[in-house]
């Protein structure tokens, strides 16, 4: 071990490795993503009182630049994660002792040098396509952020298995509200969009120190440069890289394109409502990986176990991610509005038409994780790879006739067709594993019912929203379908909370 204290480490370790085989691991897991989830939303809060300041800052033209280097560097960093952090994770949480260790050691050198070829691909990359010296300049900055945002995520690993999700929760805030404080000071100061590409790097070199400070004495510091373990990791994770790797280019593939075919006015208006629905994201990946290492612990001990626990997270991802389309679609001119202004105006929808795609994204989580625990990395990557082809295609074609909406309404149907060759994968994989379709019809009839006061009634945006929310979640309690152990974990005292 490498603790200050090995027995007392050990001990500790053990009894954090025990806890996704006890009872009590369902409800952590449930408290934990929503702490995490809490936390995100909290960011976006933050980013709330940021965002708007930068965007009218910049303007259209520049703000276009700044996500166009910022979805660059997304697909870089999927390509430097290489499928490791999930890995990881499902590595972590079936071993134990000094097996753990080396795994964060190995995966930190292995990190370090994939991060190091990105950074150069990157840059090579913007070169060929044109960009300016300040987007070349961004690229360079957001690639030094990305160095430190990979080593976080190497020991995201180990507190994620330990299911410390509160920790997690806390860090995620404090990164992003140092990001969001130093954008408000850059607006302040009059700086011009080089000076925007650093805030994020600096955040994330914050936390990086703090997840360090917890983790330190339980986990290794010092990056291991076993070729032998490096390739044992990758030639299992390589699949799941490379699905992982074309995911996160059919999503953006909307983005790049539109910068290269489209005109500045139509890749700003879809950088804008692309922007907000990337942000939203967020929340399906978080919940879902906050279950995924009790995926991991049950599938090869107790499947029944994990398919209860795989069933229940999509009963959850189909309820909350038609909500968060509801809620998007409503409130699409209240958050144009604030976040870009007038100038904005035709994002509202586009901002609409990437709401629905958040349904297929909740879906996509849940079955991608459970996918990955069967390790049926190939097909996901096969998935993946029809849905780059899809959405290439349809973006060409469609953004060609119709800018920005043409990108959004591509992006959307490329989600939606995915979520469903998951499914068909998962089910074809283990029949058993099929999800219950007795959920649909209600959860159809919810969001009817939420959308019929809004619609009828002209309510504005922000109250539009809400009524819808109260709506759809009153009758789908009213028709007892929200899962018994969300209200059960939110009965349990305080101090049994993770």
């Amino acid at each position: 071990m490498t603790t200050d204290g090995p027995l007392d480490a050990a001990a500790e370790l053990d009894a954090e490795q025990d806890v996704l085989d006890s009872r009590e691991a369902g409800g952590k897991i449930i408290r934990g993503g929503a702490a995490r989830t809490g936390a995100y939303v909290g960011g976006i809060v933050l980013g709330l009182v940021s965002t708007p300041l930068m965007v009218r800052h910049l303007g259209v033209d520049d703000f276009g630049r700044f996500v166009t280097v910022g979805s660059l560097i997304f697909i870089i960093t999927g390509l430097t994660e290489g499928g490791l952090a999930a890995v990881g994770v499902r590595e972590y949480s079936t071993r134990d002792g000094v097996a753990r260790d080396r795994l964060v050691q190995n995966l930190l050198g292995i990190r370090a040098a994939l991060t190091v070829v990105a950074i150069a691909g990157a840059f090579l990359f913007a070169l060929a396509a044109g960009y300016d010296d300040v987007m070349l300049a961004g690229v360079l900055i957001s690639g030094v952020g990305l160095a430190f945002a990979n080593w976080f995520g190497v020991y995201v690993v180990p507190m994620t298995a330990w299911l410390k999700f509160g920790w997690l929760a806390v860090l995620e805030l404090v990164r992003q509200g140092i990001t969001s404080a130093v954008i408000v000071a850059l607006v302040v100061a009059g700086a011009g969009l080089t000076w925007f590409f650093a805030a994020t790097p600096l955040a994330t070199a914050v936390a990086l120190i703090a997840i360090w400070l917890v983790v330190r004495g339980r986990a290794p510091g010092r990056p291991a440069w076993d070729t032998r373990e490096w390739w044992a990791l990758l030639r299992d994770s390589l699949p799941y890289a490379a699905a992982l790797a074309v995911s996160v280019l059919y999503f953006r593939v909307g983005v790049i394109l539109s910068s290269i075919i489209s005109t500045k006015e139509e890749t700003g208006y879809y950088a804008l409502a692309f922007r907000i629905v990337e942000i939203v994201s967020g929340v399906p990946w978080i919940l879902a990986s906050s279950a995924f290492p009790l995926f991991s612990r049950a599938v090869g001990r107790d499947h029944a176990r994990f398919r209860y626990a795989l069933g229940r997270t999509y009963e959850v991802s189909l309820i909350l991610g038609v909500w968060v389309a509801i809620a998007i679609g409503l409130g699409s001119p209240f958050a144009v509005a604030v976040i870009g202004g007038d100038d904005f105006k035709p994002s509202v929808d586009v901002l609409s038409v990437l709401g629905v795609a958040m349904i297929g994204t909740f879906l996509l989580a849940c079955w991608g994780h459970g996918l990955l625990t069967l390790r049926r990395h190939m097909a996901l990557l096969l998935a993946n790879l029809s849905a780059f082809v899809l959405g290439t295609v349809l973006a060409i074609v469609l953004i060609s006739a119709h800018g920005a909406l043409g990108a959004a309404i591509a992006t959307t149907a490329t989600e939606l067709w995915l979520a469903v060759v998951y499914m068909v994968l998962l089910t074809r994989a283990r029949a058993d594993l099929r999800p219950r379709g007795s959920l649909l019809g209600p959860v159809v009839l919810a969001a009817a019912l939420a959308l019929a006061p809004p619609l009828l009634l002209g309510l504005p945006s922000v109250v539009s929203v809400a009524v819808a929310t109260v709506v759809y979640f009153g009758a789908l309690a009213a028709m007892r379908q929200i899962p018994r152990e969300i209200l059960d974990a939110a009965r349990l005292p305080r101090s049994s909370r993770a």
